[in-house]
């Protein structure tokens, strides 16, 4: 049969530029969204960064003030030695003792100076000293735990303050600026066991201590972790004092100098200001939460991070690092990601256009493939009909015969046979699906020639819309089903007729065919096995290759369908359901 010339698929100009200009929408979307994902990242990255060191400043601290305590406990104890020697040298009046004295022996114990102090009416004050400035000064303003431990001591009672070293008769306070020299951060030692009528005070500046603090302490490790995170880390690392530093307690200065417990940062540095720092402080103090906030500082752009942390008080550890960094990063990676879309849009581009081709001529194939079932089939339903009619004459002259002869038992079931054939020819079936209306009118002319009654209820079908491939598949799994059924009912035992249903149906976007026969049951131990390639309950027969209802269930599965078979001693069912 000759058949037209179909054209080639084309790809249209106007197609095409929609291609292009969906794909350059995704382009644009894609970076945006490459865009802000990366500059989360990289400031995730870097937060994550700020947080270690913090953790790592944090744990630096908090060993650095385990040693510094130590340190200071044990020149706390010297300084306990060197009141008992003292002792020893001096007069226990204190009358008896000079100035000079204390000068000398405070070198000679390799102390800085020593001061011999006593009350004074309801105040405490030092009386002799080797150094000029510690004379006549009073102790009874100084604030927490000095003059209760004072007291405490010339009581000779157990010292019980919250701050500082207790030993016995000895109380050593913290480390702190002098009251009478304020250039220099000292540790006192006072001791007083009663047999004297003054407490001895030797003591030391912070020049030991403080060496030891730069070589191993908190500023030391501050300043390791701002050179080694250095490219992508902390420029600077503060720890705030937060009752001085938000103003919530005034700094004690003297002779221009701030008191040593009364700095505002009590490590590290602050030279990169914002104005929001103290709102910043603030707010983490109340929250225990970390804060930050994006700054320009001398036209860079910085990222400040506020941690909170537990020493002997609350502090803040501020730190500040190169934002610039993380946007040039974000740049180079978008060229590079513009790039790389460029590339892959080009490609999808072209990819599409193939996909295109090859999707169209496919359905030519496909179309053209159901045509060739279909005209088959019309070409055999022609063949059977142009055979009745030959057959026609012989069929009018037998009938013409019986009647003659008076044959009427015969002649009815001669007539009742020729109107059963004439009736499956005739029976054309409504459907809107030109394959399976071919697949059906088919079987149909297969069951007269079988001697199988074929009962076919297809109805409702007139808005189903299937596509090509979809209908090629549905063709093979109807016929599969009918023709295992016919199988089915052509071997079976059994003395009634052979009969064998096609019902289909659209509920919805439902479509379900189910194909019944009444041959014999299919054992319930086989049930399981049935859609196995090669499986047949009728291989005995040699009808059957046992590939049928395999390929039936692979194309079924292929649409997400499903496939239910049920037996009994009166009739074995097909039912598959596909959503269209």
């Amino acid at each position: 049969m000759n058949r037209p010339h179909k054209p080639k698929p084309k790809i249209h100009l106007r197609s095409s530029i929609s291609i292009l200009m969906i794909s350059l929408i995704i382009v644009l979307l894609t970076d945006s969204v490459f865009y802000y994902y990366t500059k989360r990242m990289l400031t995730s990255e870097l937060e994550t960064k700020l947080q270690l060191i913090a953790d790592n400043v944090a744990i630096s601290i908090k060993h650095s003030k385990t040693g510094e305590k130590y340190v200071e406990n044990l020149i706390g104890q010297n300084l306990r030695t060197a009141s008992l020697a003292a002792q020893y040298r001096l007069d226990p009046d204190i009358e008896k003792v000079t100035n000079e004295e204390l000068t000398v022996l405070s070198k000679e114990l390799m102390i800085d100076h020593i001061t011999l102090m006593k009350r004074s009416g309801d105040d405490i004050i030092g009386y002799k000293s080797s150094e000029p400035k510690e004379i006549n000064m009073s102790t009874k303003t100084w604030s927490r735990d000095w003059f209760q431990a004072f007291n405490q001591l010339l009581d000779t009672k157990e010292t019980k303050v919250q701050s500082g070293q207790a030993l016995p008769h000895y109380w050593s306070g913290p480390m702190n600026t002098s009251m009478t020299s304020p250039q220099f951060v000292d540790k006192w030692g006072y001791y007083y066991d009663g047999r004297t009528n003054y407490i001895l005070d030797p003591y030391v500046h912070d020049t030991f201590f403080r060496d030891y603090q730069r070589e191993t302490g908190v500023d030391a490790v501050i300043n390791e972790m701002i050179h080694g995170y250095s490219n992508n880390g902390a420029k600077e690392i503060a720890v705030y004092n937060p009752p001085i530093f938000l103003k919530q307690q005034e700094q004690y200065k003297k002779e221009g100098y701030t008191w040593f417990t009364d700095r505002e940062i009590l490590f590290g540095s602050y030279t990169m200001k914002d104005n929001r720092d103290q709102e910043m402080v603030q707010a983490v103090m109340q929250s225990k939460q970390t804060k930050q906030l994006i700054t320009t500082i001398d036209g860079k752009t910085y990222l400040k991070m506020f941690i909170p942390l537990q020493l002997d008080s609350p502090v803040v550890i501020g730190l500040t690092a190169d934002y610039e960094t993380v946007q040039q990063s974000i740049q180079q990676q978008q060229v590079n990601l513009l790039i790389l879309i460029g590339s892959t849009a080009l490609i999808a581009f072209i990819l599409v256009i193939l996909s295109i081709r090859f999707i169209n001529r496919n359905r030519e194939a496909t179309a053209e493939s159901i045509q060739e079932v279909y005209v088959d089939h019309i070409g055999s339903l022609f063949r059977s009909m142009k055979e009745q009619r030959h057959d026609f004459n012989n069929h009018v002259a037998t009938i013409h015969s019986l009647v003659h002869l008076k044959e009427y038992t015969e002649l009815d079931r001669y007539t009742t046979e020729i109107i059963g054939e004439t009736t499956a020819l005739n029976d054309i079936i409504q459907i809107n699906v030109p394959a399976l209306c071919a697949i059906v009118q088919s079987k149909v002319i297969q069951a007269v020639e079988r001697k199988i009654t074929f009962i076919h209820e297809v109805g409702n079908l007139n808005q189903i819309n299937l596509g090509a491939v979809k209908a090629t598949d549905l063709v093979r799994i109807i016929s599969n089903l009918i023709d295992n059924a016919f199988d089915a009912v052509t071997i079976s035992k059994k003395a009634e007729d052979k009969e064998v249903r096609l019902i289909g149906v659209l509920e919805g976007n439902l479509l379900t065919f189910k194909v019944i026969n009444n041959g014999d049951p299919i054992p319930s131990d086989r049930l399981k096995s049935i859609f196995e390639p090669g499986f047949s309950t009728k291989q005995e027969s040699g009808l059957h290759a046992g590939l049928g209802l395999s390929i039936v269930k692979k194309l079924v599965d292929k649409y997400n369908g499903t496939v239910q078979v049920s037996s009994s001693e009166t009739e074995t069912s097909f039912t598959i359901s596909i959503v269209v």
